[in-house]
């Protein structure tokens, strides 16, 4: 890692923070508005919806035009919806929040990345794409952590408004980390136009039956744990619950993961792929368990499980994807592994109005089916399909262009 990839580092980790401070504030909301468990899910799914037609967009034109004419508009977007939140006071502003973060971390997420990656040395990217990773799975992870903390122990409106209002201010010194790294894409003139997702030729078939489900079952799964799991402990506490422990689920389902990393080593990142869905899987078995033992401590638990063997499939896609294709295609494909990974909070939707109907301890047993179903199409058709990674190999001479 060079300087200026921490630069671009420190931009990834606070601005991930701020979209995932809403979990624990989710009880808040139904108390405060009266919306109900499927209304509540659909606020993830409306970030997911905007995130990942942005992240096509997005990851095109920073491949065309440079990083950074992307990277600081998004994070203008953050920093608004941040303020958003800090005075909201009705469901429409909350929605206008999710969009705003949506448009930044699908302006953001895999330019981002691709930008740490662009910034390091050559034998080195592999390491750059890990602890990319690592910058957004603690930022993601922070948010709900800090964010419960800081709303347990508030008071009054101050409970729904103040963890954005920490964000603002770290936003301002995040832009500033990464107006000072350089851009690492010159603008290219002329060539193709259209939207394209950056896949490799030939390898189509390989992604979408691999690296694409394997992503979605990731999301999938934390798309649930913080979303329905949230509902599940404020009805099991009777609509007061410890924010400070949704905090701590959302915390562990997101930031655990950044550990598997680094623990790892030099795994082959798709083993490390296969592995993460596997076992990731397995423990989607204990939230239905919990739901059935009506446990609050059980949903830590699997939180904890799942978000850390989950580090493992985000990982190995990440590196994956930072090293078969070269440096004016990487943030297409990065930006492509990401809105496949975003999709999988899509079926909350269905998950939080199903809860509404049947329950939510019935819904969790929905919730584990799927999981086990996207899991075994994975390790199955998926593996066939892509049977090796093939790093591309790029000429001196571009390299020291870029």
């Amino acid at each position: 890692m060079t300087r200026n990839s921490w630069k671009a580092f420190i931009g990834l980790f606070i601005l991930t923070m701020g979209t995932s401070t809403l979990t624990p504030l989710i009880p808040l909301y139904q108390t405060r508005f009266g919306i109900s468990d499927g209304t509540a899910t659909l606020l993830f799914a409306i970030y997911a919806m905007t995130v990942v037609p942005t992240m096509l967009v997005a990851g095109n034109l920073s491949d065309r035009f440079g990083r950074k004419h992307m990277l600081l508009p998004a994070m203008a977007a953050m920093t608004a919806a941040s303020l958003v939140f800090s005075f909201t006071a009705s469901v429409p502003l909350l929605f206008l929040g999710r969009i705003l973060q949506g448009l930044a971390i699908g302006g953001f997420l895999g330019v981002g990345t691709a930008f740490i990656v662009d910034h390091a040395r050559i034998d080195r990217r592999p390491w750059a794409a890990t602890l990319a990773g690592v910058a957004f799975r603690v930022g993601f992870g922070l948010g709900p952590g800090l964010g419960g903390l800081i709303a347990q122990y508030s008071h009054g409106d101050d409970r729904i408004h103040r963890p954005f209002q920490a964000h603002v201010l770290l936003m301002v010194f995040a832009i500033g980390a990464v107006a000072l790294a350089p851009e690492t894409i010159t603008r290219r003139r002329g060539g193709a136009r259209g939207l394209r997702v950056g896949v490799p030729d030939g390898q189509f078939k390989a992604f979408a039956t691999f690296l694409a489900p394997a992503t979605f079952f990731m999301s999938y799964l934390e798309g649930t744990l913080l979303s329905v799991a949230p509902l599940f402990i404020a009805h099991h506490s009777g609509g007061t619950p410890n924010l400070a422990v949704v905090g701590l689920v959302g915390f562990l389902t997101l930031a655990t993961g950044a550990a598997a990393p680094l623990l790892i080593g030099r795994l082959d990142p798709r083993r490390a792929v296969m592995g993460g869905v596997g076992i990731s899987a397995i423990w989607s078995t204990l939230v239905p368990l919990a739901g059935a033992f009506d446990s609050v401590w059980l949903i830590v638990v699997a939180s904890f499980l799942i978000g850390f063997t989950n580090g493992f499939i985000l990982q190995g896609g990440t590196i994956i994807c930072g090293t078969v294709v070269p440096i004016h295609e990487r943030g297409k494909l990065l930006s492509a592994l990401y809105m496949c990974a975003y999709s999988g909070t899509f079926p909350t939707i269905a998950l939080g109005y199903t809860s509404d109907a049947i329950g939510t301890p019935k819904t969790l047993v929905i919730f584990s089916v799927f999981a086990v179903m996207l899991a075994t199409f994975v390790l199955t058709v998926g593996r066939r399909n892509f049977r090796e990674v093939v790093p591309y190999a790029e000429p001196h001479s571009a390299e020291q262009e870029a």
